[in-house]
């Protein structure tokens, strides 16, 4: 049975971006590494979601990953000029879920992290969804 917890971040946003994107823990030791060799075979390889996710399992809602501190950033300075959100200290939620170990693989670990964010936030916040597979659960 999964546990799911979510914490208020009320301190600095990077370092909590830089821990849930952690390529150490969220990469996949069963990947092989595709020999590429022409320009067409990385771009249809690098635009496939399927063939990518595989090799990392991080997804980005409503941000890119490569931008998404800064995204995120300019979401909080674009609300924060609101009276309550000034008074508001939380900058961000922390969620994460873990299961027992062998109940599920990775990818439906991850499947089910992306489903719970696009039904928790939806369209509402940037999201980053990843699986850390550096433990069995």
């Amino acid at each position: 049975m999964a546990i799911v917890y979510i914490i208020p971040i009320r301190s600095r946003l990077d370092r909590t971006l830089s821990y849930v994107g952690n390529k150490l823990k969220t990469e996949n030791k069963n990947y092989q590494k595709k020999n590429i060799n022409s320009i067409f075979e990385l771009l249809d390889y690098k635009t496939n979601p399927e063939k990518t996710e595989k090799q990392f399992f991080i997804t980005g809602i409503n941000c890119e990953l490569d931008t998404e501190f800064k995204q995120m950033a300019q979401t909080k300075k674009k609300f924060n000029k609101d009276k309550y959100s000034k008074n508001n200290k939380i900058v961000a939620f922390h969620g994460y879920q873990s299961f027992a170990e062998g109940e599920v693989t990775p990818e439906t670990a991850h499947e089910i992290g992306v489903k719970l964010a696009e039904e928790m936030w939806g369209d509402r916040f940037e999201v980053v969804v990843s699986t850390h597979l550096n433990t069995n659960h």
